[in-house]
């Protein structure tokens, strides 16, 4: 997948965001807090959020996960 595919997937992503937050959170204006006041906090918040699980999976999670690229040459019976 080139970038352009890539960046055109996302902004198709958003703007269904977008679209299902105009459809389904009209008339919630009574709610106290200040979150969900301005337009698009929601798209907002799950693009980032998004975006903070995927570099914590890339700078935590990889390193504890990932094996040596020779692991399995290592050790164990030699092939005759």
């Amino acid at each position: 997948m080139d970038k352009k595919k890539a960046y055109a997937i996302c902004v198709l992503f958003i703007i269904i965001g977008i679209a299902a937050e105009i459809a389904f959170c009209h008339g919630e204006h009574d709610i106290p807090a200040w979150w969900p006041l301005p337009f698009g906090v929601s798209t907002g918040m799950g693009f980032f959020g998004c975006w903070i699980l995927i570099i914590v999976a890339k700078l935590i999670m990889a390193p504890l996960l990932q094996r040596e690229p020779d692991y399995y040459n290592e050790g164990g019976e030699e092939d005759d």
